[in-house]
């Protein structure tokens, strides 16, 4: 049993770190527990080996895993507190256990707004954040990032709304005074092609202000000349877009920004029309084990 802890949930006075706080201030045995020992005991009760594995896991936790029952979250926790007690202290453990407002923790938030919406639009939008980001997400993070000031982080957005991959984002080099990226199907392909109109302006300030070199790659290591973005610093950069913007950080990924577009979708048609898959027959066939048809046989 593991309960997915998010980055959202570590931020300071929040999600787990509020569970932990409270978890050391309500702890009346005949020893104190320190802060560290509170977030160990915690992080043992929601299925990890630690604080550390615990924060770790959660930087590659996906949106939409699925949360263990509230009883036998609450039984680990017991169990992992109790494991930590030295002998003479003298804890009433299940009251301590029990005011603990998991409910603190984004995967326990959605569980609650799921059970209590019914069929409602809070209810939809609900689900909809749980598989992903939707349209208004979107929308919110354009206008935080353009009152941000950060012409890379616009045109890191940019790049993503274009419908790239990561690593098509983070291998992008200057080539005769044009940024690329490879593709499969050719060996390179103009960046600023794969960007939606209304970005492009603030992408070629980028390049402009940038003052990059041929062979320089378009999104560089802060402080390594020569190396580009890691994609652990990308995710990082994504996690702080989430914060501000206050989107579950699970959800947004460069991956989950680029299905929004409209190039994504286009890209996922065109490639379902050429393996000859149609969703309405193709549908029934996954349903009853058939061998799949295109629409045009007779």
């Amino acid at each position: 049993m593991r309960v997915p802890v998010y980055p959202q949930d570590l931020i300071r006075n929040r999600g787990f770190k509020s569970l932990s706080k409270q978890l050391q201030e309500q702890w009346h045995g005949s020893t104190s527990i320190s802060m560290a020992d509170a977030q160990k005991a915690l992080a043992q009760g929601l299925g990890y080996k630690s604080f550390y594995d615990l924060s770790e896991t959660s930087k590659v936790c996906q949106p939409g895993e699925p949360v263990p029952p509230e009883a036998d979250v609450r039984q680990a926790i017991g169990s992992a507190i109790k494991a930590t007690l030295q002998p003479g202290d003298e804890l009433n453990l299940e009251r301590l256990v029990n005011d603990l407002p998991l409910t603190n923790l984004v995967a326990f938030k959605r569980v609650q707004v799921s059970h209590g919406a019914g069929y409602s639009l809070l209810s939809k939008l609900a689900s909809g954040a749980q598989q992903g980001l939707i349209k208004e997400h979107i929308q919110t993070l354009e206008n935080i990032l353009s009152e941000s000031g950060s012409l890379r982080d616009r045109a890191l957005f940019a790049c993503m709304l274009g419908a790239l991959r990561s690593s098509e984002i983070l291998s992008a080099r200057m080539h005769y005074g044009v940024a690329v990226y490879g593709v499969k199907t050719r060996d390179t392909k103009n960046v600023l092609d794969a960007i939606p109109d209304r970005h492009r302006s603030v992408f070629k300030q980028y390049i402009k202000s940038s003052k990059l070199s041929d062979g320089e790659y378009l999104f560089r290591a802060p402080n390594v000349p020569g190396r580009p973005l890691s994609s652990n610093a990308l995710m990082k950069i994504c996690f702080s877009w989430a914060r501000k913007a206050n989107i579950d950080a699970g959800l947004l990924t460069p991956h989950s920004v680029r299905k929004t577009t409209d190039n994504y979708a286009d890209l996922m048609r065109k490639i379902s029309e050429r393996l000859g898959h149609h969703s309405a027959n193709m549908s029934l066939a996954y349903a009853v084990r058939l061998p799949t048809t295109s629409s045009t046989a007779s």
